[in-house]
């Protein structure tokens, strides 16, 4: 759970126990040397051209059905193709699943497209939406980049023993299944308050 989600809820951090205060000391500490470890914290990712938030926009592009967007009445003309205006609502749905300010994903996704590594066009079932996906290009960026994170992590667990590596496996089980109940409550906490 990013900070960001907490909302109005920092005001309930503020009174959390003592033993509550420790743990969240170990998870940033745990944070800070997870991300140097796998070198979250360089420029870019897997001495790649993208950064984390790019390589993360790309995987989610990746690794979902094509999404469809309302298009401005079909095709969009040559001033929208031109400066990439169409981009727009795929910008604003993606930014909020992703939590990423919207005219940041703008930036990254203008220049996918200028990469030749997205393409948005016009759905062949209703021609007034309009479909954002990877193209064959974008594929075989992805794919590099999850063959390089794949190496990483490799070679990080290549020295462990079996049990080792089968009790990282359940820690790792467990501590998304602890957090990802955690954000759940905590994101429907918040949409009471809202």
């Amino acid at each position: 759970m990013k900070i960001g989600h907490c909302g109005n809820l920092l005001g309930k951090v503020a009174d959390m126990p003592a033993d509550r205060d420790a743990l969240v000391a170990e998870m940033r500490g745990f944070n800070r040397f997870y991300t140097c470890l796998v070198g979250l914290l360089d420029e870019t990712l897997m001495q790649s051209a993208y950064t984390l938030v790019e390589a993360r926009v790309l995987f989610e592009l990746g690794h979902r059905p094509a999404d469809v967007f309302a298009g401005p009445g079909g095709e969009s003309g040559f001033l929208a193709r031109a400066f990439h205006l169409d981009l727009a609502p795929a910008a604003s749905a993606l930014a909020g699943e992703l939590q990423l300010p919207p005219a940041h994903l703008m930036r990254i996704l203008r220049k996918f497209t200028a990469a030749g590594l997205i393409e948005l066009r016009a759905n062949p079932d209703d021609r007034r939406r309009r479909i954002l996906s990877l193209t064959a290009r974008g594929s075989a960026a992805l794919a590099t980049l999850q063959a390089a994170a794949n190496r990483g992590l490799a070679c990080l667990t290549a020295g462990l023993a079996d049990d080792e590596a089968a009790e990282l496996s359940e820690a790792l089980k467990r501590i998304t299944r602890l957090l990802g109940g955690a954000k759940d409550s905590a994101d429907r906490r918040l949409m009471a308050v809202r």
